[in-house]
Formats: structure tokens, sequence, C-alpha cells
């Protein structure tokens, strides 16, 4: 998997390199799904050592953006998501992401499914309808070693 590299910098909660409040996700892919891996930070706890289910949430939707982004090249907004926990999410462990589109065949948005792995255990999935938006991607993609995002 190439890692995948937005066009430009929004200051993105979930993905921008230069918001320093952020997260700070990368992304990964390999023309058909998106993989994040990330250490969700003891700061994003809400019970002890646990993830804040808001955060897993917020991880949810950015991985989900972006496999519409890098997909079909074209932006998008959360219309809907809903995260189901399986098993507690940790903090100080790597979790694995992944997002894939379920299906793109309406104009307006696309449906899109993530699941949460940690080592081979799945412990939340997502499901959302993500829209369109009228910006398009540039048609030649950067991948490269540093990340940013359009998220918004």
């Amino acid at each position: 998997m190439e890692e995948l590299i937005f066009p430009d910098d929004r200051g993105c909660f979930g993905c921008s390199a230069s918001n320093q409040t952020g997260i700070g996700l990368r992304f990964f892919g390999d023309g058909q799904r998106v993989v994040s891996r990330h250490t969700i930070a003891q700061r994003f706890h809400g019970a002890p050592d646990i993830a804040h289910g808001g955060i897993v949430a917020t991880i949810f939707d950015e991985v989900s953006c972006a496999v519409v982004f890098f997909g079909r090249r074209t932006y998008v907004v959360t219309g809907e998501l809903t995260v189901r926990y399986e098993a507690p999410c940790p903090v100080e462990k790597e979790i694995e992401f992944t997002a894939w589109i379920e299906d793109d065949s309406h104009e307006r948005y696309a449906v899109v499914h993530s699941e949460a792995r940690l080592a081979d255990r799945v412990i939340a999935r997502s499901h959302g309808r993500f829209f369109y938006q009228g910006d398009r991607a540039p048609s030649s993609l950067t991948y490269a070693a540093t990340s940013v995002g359009p998220c918004e």
C-alpha cells in the first residue's frame, strides 16, 4: 500500500499535519481500501485507558472520507455515520482502521463501511453516507511521506 497524500492542507483536526492540536492521521491505500494505523493518545481517553467514543468516531469519519476522496477523486461531507463498538478501544495501542466503498451507485453520495482492528480482532465498525461536494481533486494525486488532508 502506498501512502496517500491530499493535495492541500485545510487544517483538518483529524488529518492535517499543520493542525498542532489534531490527531495527525496518515492514510495508505491500494485502490480499493484506505487504511490508517493509529495509536490513540492517552489525552483522548474516556474511561481510564479506553478511547473516548467520539475520537473513535472521528477516526472512522476521516478514513471514510479518505476512501471516497482517493477512490472517486471528489471531496465529501459526512451525511450520516453510525458506529458500533464491539469491544473497548484502548488508548496507547495501535489500532488499524480500514474503510471501503460499499455502494457508489447513488449520484449524490457514497456508502462507506469501516472497521477497527486491534491485532486480528474487530473492535468497532462504522457505516455511513458521504455526500459528494463540487470540488474535484487534481487528476494526479501526490504520494509522499507527509500526510495532510481536506476534511472539513
